[in-house]
This record gives structure tokens, sequence and C-alpha cells, in this order.
């Protein structure tokens, strides 16, 4: 494993992508309705020349006046909806933000924790290397011993079971570090690139 793997290398993660895009979802929604709090009218009319109907605004103040006023009358009176709406959009938003910092933070505790027992399990195998040394050593040892005449055959097998519980503990280590890595993996989103 490299040493300094980048913390960006988290955002590839599904789950944070899809938390990601519902925040800026939100956020748009947000967006959206804070302007609708605004009155809204248009210079130019539909189906119509947008000069024409601009020349007319201009030449025509009353027309301007009628125009802004229904466009605010009919402002102020769905404002009471377009608030909450507006109140209920962010709100949203902000439960949106929070459940992404929280789906980070699990991300970072799982990332943490895979390299954590990575450590562990790296420690664990240099010390069950020694210890398998030691057993293959012994079993062989005692086999030649046998074979002098020194020792007897229960001798043997207690040093060949000895060597197989070795041997058996290695492989077991073996497949929790593989089984950390894909954790790892799968945490990170990725591999380390």
């Amino acid at each position: 494993m490299p040493s300094g793997i980048p913390s960006e290398l988290l955002l590839r993660r599904p789950d944070l992508v899809a938390s990601a895009a519902g925040v800026r979802a939100s956020a748009q929604r947000a967006e959206a309705s804070l302007k609708d709090l605004l009155p809204s009218f248009s210079l130019t009319g539909r189906g119509s020349n947008s000069s024409r109907k601009l020349d007319q605004y201009i030449l025509d103040p009353e027309t301007i006046v009628w125009s802004t006023a229904t466009s605010l009358a009919q402002s102020l009176f769905r404002s009471g909806a377009q608030r909450a709406s507006a109140r209920i959009a962010l709100q949203q938003n902000e439960r949106a933000l929070r459940q992404f910092s929280s789906e980070v933070h699990r991300a970072y505790r799982e990332v943490e924790s895979a390299l954590a027992t990575e450590k562990s399990l790296a420690e664990q195998n240099k010390y069950l290397s020694t210890e398998l040394k030691q057993a293959e050593l012994a079993e062989r040892q005692a086999m030649r011993d046998y074979s002098e005449g020194l020792i007897q055959i229960i001798s043997v097998l207690e040093a060949q079971r000895r060597a197989v519980a070795s041997r058996r503990a290695m492989i077991f280590l073996k497949n929790q570090r593989i089984q950390n890595r894909i954790d790892l993996h799968l945490a990170l989103g990725g591999d380390f690139d």
C-alpha cells in the first residue's frame, strides 16, 4: 500500500457521489425557490415582436405600471406559499448537507479502520512467519531424530501437529489480509490511484 493516500479518492465512492448529487440538486431547488420570492414581470409580450412591445412599454408608462402592479399583486398573493416553499427547500438542503457530512465521516471511519487493521495484520504476519519457520524447523529436526532412533514417533507427530497448526494460522491470516484489502478497496471506492 502506498503512503500518503489522498482523501479525494473517497469522492469516487458511489454513496458519496449520489449524496453529493443530492446536495447539488437540493441547493438548486433552494435557489429556485428563493428566486420565486422575487416579483417577476417581462418587458415583452408573448407572440409579438419584442421590439414593438418594448416600444409600447417605453412610450406608454401606464402599461408599465399596470403590468408591474399585476405582477406584484400576484407575488404578494402567493408570497405565503412561496415563503413556505423556500423554507422547506432550505431545510431539505440542510438535511442533504448533514447526510453528506455523515456519509463522509462514515467513509473516513471505514478507511481508517481498514488501514489500522492492515497494520495490525502485518504485525501478526511478521510474528506468525517466525513461528511457522520455527515449527517447520522443529518438524524437520524431529524427523531426523526419529530416523536416527533418538525419539519416539509421538514426538514427531506432535511436531507435525504444531507445524500444521502454524500453516493453518498463516493461511487464515492471509485470508484476513485479503478480506481487509477488499474492504479497503470498497472504502476508497477503487484503487490507490
